[in-house]
């Protein structure tokens, strides 16, 4: 018969140390952060997040600045080039930049539009197309006069 011993060895349950179960143990919790972490990445892909826009309002100048049938120049915080306009009935403020090719657009006070001279396009007071290759108008921000102060709202885009 075999060695009774070696028997007994064979049919005991090894113990687990310490060590052991504590090595096991962060391996496990590291393995599954990790698994979760690519799952809420992955998620994150297939479901994005849609942006949280905040608007944010700027004074522009004093509406003695800006007489009727005039316009003005303004860069926003982030660099963006606007040109806010008095009709004479109300301030619009829009941006410089051409939907046809982003070329800068002027405004021409005697004809009281603006002007694209990248491929001789023009936008009324408004920013609507009245002649040229450009497929959209100007975009167009929101305007607060209060008292004698101008201000318009920009957009703000937080992720």
């Amino acid at each position: 018969m075999g060695n009774d011993r070696g028997e007994e060895l064979e049919t005991r349950n090894p113990s687990v140390s310490r060590r052991t179960f504590f090595i096991n143990a962060v391996m496990g919790f590291s393995l599954f952060s990790g698994i979760a972490l690519m799952a809420s990445y992955f998620i994150r892909f297939l479901l994005p997040v849609s942006r949280v826009k905040s608007t944010r309002k700027l004074y522009v100048g004093d509406v003695r600045q800006i007489p009727p049938g005039k316009s003005i120049n303004f860069t926003d915080l982030k660099g963006q080039r606007l040109n806010i306009v008095n009709t004479g009935d109300e301030f619009i403020a829009l941006s410089t930049k051409c939907t046809h090719l982003g070329c800068q657009v002027f405004w021409r006070e005697r004809d009281r539009l603006f002007f694209c001279p990248c491929h001789d396009g023009y936008f009324d007071a408004r920013g609507n197309v009245v002649k040229g290759p450009p497929p959209a108008p100007l975009t167009t921000y929101k305007v607060e006069v209060v008292g004698q102060s101008v201000y318009i709202f920009v957009d703000e885009v937080h992720v």
